[in-house]
């Protein structure tokens, strides 16, 4: 990149810069990137140094609702495994059972049939032969008994078969058939599944033994009840599943750590569920991180509160958002309240001094923005109280009530009345909240102690600070106003011992700029302390002005010009001593504005007699000042002109003041005097009223002792109206 490319760059830079609308968004960037960090840091959690195991050092309760997850998890697995599971029904199930019985019983019925008519068909012979004969039919239908047992599986001992074959009785048998049929055909009634047959083939035992039945057949229905039975009912593995996952999903298995309860106290172990719960809540120190949905939140939330604050301003208080310094206050302000209320927090909530913001911006900037500025301060700063309502309803009731309190105090003593009251006003909020929440007394009048302190303090501080900003951005306040209209302010004392006639002339004007300034909506403070100050300038040279000359006049031996220069040169004069003694830029304005660039139509007229026919400069002959851009700066200049030609009139009656002062008002106007400034006709003519008003208080008729009357037409020298009148200015 060339120089010369390097050079525009930067000039374009600094011309940027200098724009007054990247100015003010510098400013709510640096404003807004600070709250957010004051914010972000009050609203995260204190971190703890804590390990599995260890003894805790401190008592630490949950800042918003949580979940104890391992103790959920828990209560989530226990009741999935308590319920039981779904069974179905497997169908032909008993059926199949009951044919396996009636298998097992047409068995025995047709082996016992074999047996007896093998029996029944041996021929008589000796007892040896019919012996033997016996044995074979029997072991003949014992094998067959066998051969089918192991095909079902029964184990019966030899003499068990033998019993059963040859030995039983029919009726026996049939009773036997009768009482299993009906025990098996019981237990199937009931559920019998994979893992509760083995007791339910104990409770068909049981049963069985508990028969009519002989021991001998019992003890053969007990083997084939180990045998005989089969599930009528299975696990139904998808409804189960879901059985249990709504066990698991239950909401009253939830173990939350409500917001204000405790987790630790000090000297409780900390256990693995304690630790992950702070571990949830980003509360450990060893596993800290960075909560990026907090951030997030809060952002969100300033640019809103930053943008309805610009709105705001921006329909009900544009001089205060088109103004650098205005704004820098405000920014000051906002800052510092957060930084108080990030420090004071960690000890009470209803400590913070969120009144000192906004008694400086009612009584520095604006009422109805230090209406804004507490809502836009109550909901950032509850953001670091976690949204705690003592402090809302305290910042939000008796914020509001201290912004019209101070807002008519012109007098330092009466912030500190205001106070009280405010104090009062906090005791008064905060009881009733703590009565609805049952708190005990002894929290009630701790707490109103506490806000009492609150208010009565923050006023305090507002004292405290006020001269500083004052001077720092040029403020202007009524009380600041009333301490520099003192007549012991060191400048005015030296107006009054070393020109006396301009100190009384001043304070004659400050009476009709006070009286015109209010008869049209303006500040009257400021236009009677404006016009003390309006000719300080005069200070540097006071034997060139005509109501400081004892004899004679210098202006007889100086030339047009120079009478000019030097009359027109005290509005500069004064400004530089305005700004030595450190007066306020509002009334530095009124200084640099009171003659605008009126004409010294005495010397001009005076130069254009004397050049015998050259022409005159008329732009040598004006004030080279600021035309009035306030009200108050346009008051001062007509009452400035209308007291020094109403004090030279030689004769005072009201009609002759009314038109001279009708007539002064008509040349500034047509002088285009006012063209910067939102005066109307209807001002002008309510200033002119106003101005009938004082000096009809001044100059009515007096009945004078003859002989003082006469003495004084003897000695009175009276000079023309116009040239005292242009002297004068």
């Amino acid at each position: 990149m060339t120089k010369e490319k390097k050079k525009s760059s930067l000039s374009s830079t600094k011309f940027n810069l200098k724009n007054t609308k990247i100015q003010r968004i510098l400013i709510a960037f640096f404003t807004l990137t600070i709250a957010f960090i004051i914010l972000l840091q009050g609203a995260t959690p204190k971190k703890y140094r804590l390990t599995l195991d260890s003894k805790s050092e401190y008592d630490i309760t949950a800042p918003r609702d949580v979940v104890n997850t391992i103790l959920t998890e828990q209560n989530a697995i226990a009741a999935a495994e308590a319920e039981e599971p779904v069974m179905k029904e497997i169908r032909d199930a008993s059926i199949k059972v009951i044919n396996k019985l009636t298998n097992f019983l047409s068995l025995v019925n047709r082996t016992r049939n074999s047996f007896n008519k093998g029996v029944n068909s041996i021929e008589a012979g000796s007892e040896e032969d019919y012996h033997e004969l016996f044995q074979q039919e029997l072991e003949k239908a014992a094998s067959l008994l066998k051969e089918s047992n192991e095909n079902t599986g029964y184990e019966f001992s030899e003499e068990q078969i033998i019993y059963i074959i040859s030995e039983a009785e029919d009726e026996e048998i049939n009773e036997f058939e009768n009482v299993m049929l009906e025990l098996v055909s019981g237990i199937m009634v009931k559920d019998v599944t994979k893992d509760n047959i083995a007791a339910r083939i104990v409770e068909l035992q049981n049963d069985i033994s508990d028969s009519n039945l002989n021991q001998e057949l019992k003890n053969i229905g007990i083997i084939v009840s180990n045998y005989i039975l089969e599930p009528n009912r299975k696990i139904d593995d998808e409804a189960t599943k879901l059985k249990k996952e709504k066990a698991y999903n239950d909401p009253a298995n939830t173990v939350i750590i409500e917001k204000g309860q405790r987790i630790l106290s000090v000297g409780d172990t900390v256990t693995k569920d304690k630790l992950k719960v702070l571990e949830d809540l980003n509360l450990l120190e060893t596993k800290s991180r960075f909560d990026y949905s907090l951030a997030g939140a809060i952002l969100i939330i300033l640019v809103m509160l930053s943008f309805l604050l610009v709105l705001y301003m921006n329909y009900f208080c544009k001089k205060v958002l088109y103004n650098r310094n205005d704004l820098i206050l405000l920014s000051i302000l906002i800052i510092t309240t957060l930084f108080l209320a990030r420090w004071i927090k960690e000890y009470t909530t209803l400590l913070i001094p969120v009144f000192l913001a906004v008694i400086l911006v009612s009584i520095l900037l604006d009422v109805k923005l230090a209406l804004m500025v507490n809502l836009v301060l109550t909901i950032a700063i509850s953001i670091m109280t976690n949204g705690e309502i003592k402090f809302i309803f305290m910042a939000l009731i008796s914020g509001t009530f201290s912004i019209f309190l101070v807002s008519k105090a012109n007098q330092r003593n009466k912030l500190t009345v205001a106070g009280a009251i405010i104090g009062l006003i906090n005791v008064l909020v905060v009881i009733p909240i703590n009565l609805m929440n049952k708190a005990g007394w002894r929290t009630i009048l701790e707490n109103g102690a506490v806000v009492l302190i609150n208010g009565f303090f923050s006023t305090v501080f507002t004292i405290g600070l006020l001269p500083t900003l004052e001077s720092t951005f040029n403020v202007i306040t009524p009380m600041r106003l009333l301490e520099l209209g003192n007549p012991n302010h060191p400048l005015l004392k030296r107006l009054l011992t070393e020109a006396p006639g301009t100190y009384h002339h001043s304070l004659m004007v400050g009476n009709l700029a006070e009286a015109g300034a209010e008869a049209i909506g303006g500040n009257p403070l400021l236009a009677r302390v404006g016009a003390y100050f309006h000719d300080v300038g005069k200070l540097k040279r006071p034997g060139f002005f005509t109501e400081n000359q004892m004899s004679e006049n210098p202006h007889d031996k100086m030339t047009p010009n120079l009478s000019a220069l030097v009359i027109t040169s005290h509005v500069t004069d004064g400004v530089e001593l305005a700004k030595k003694y450190k007066i306020p830029l509002a009334i530095i304005d009124i200084i640099l504005q009171h003659h605008g660039t009126t004409l010294v139509a005495y010397f001009y007229h005076k130069a254009k007699n004397s050049e015998k026919g050259e022409e005159v400069d008329e732009s040598k002959f004006r004030y080279e000042g600021k035309k009035p851009r306030s009200k108050e700066a346009a008051v001062v200049m007509l009452a400035d002109s209308v007291e020094a030609a109403v004090r030279s009139m030689p004769d005072k009656t009201e009609g002759k003041i009314e038109g001279l002062i009708r007539k002064i008002i008509k040349d500034k106007l047509e002088d285009g005097q006012f063209d910067h400034c939102d005066l109307t006709l209807k001002d002008l003519d309510s200033i002119a009223k106003s101005f009938m008003k004082v000096f009809g208080g001044y100059f009515h008729n007096r009945e004078e002792y003859p002989e003082i009357k006469k003495e004084v037409q003897k000695k009175e020298k009276v000079k023309s109206f116009e040239e005292t009148a242009a002297t004068k200015e």
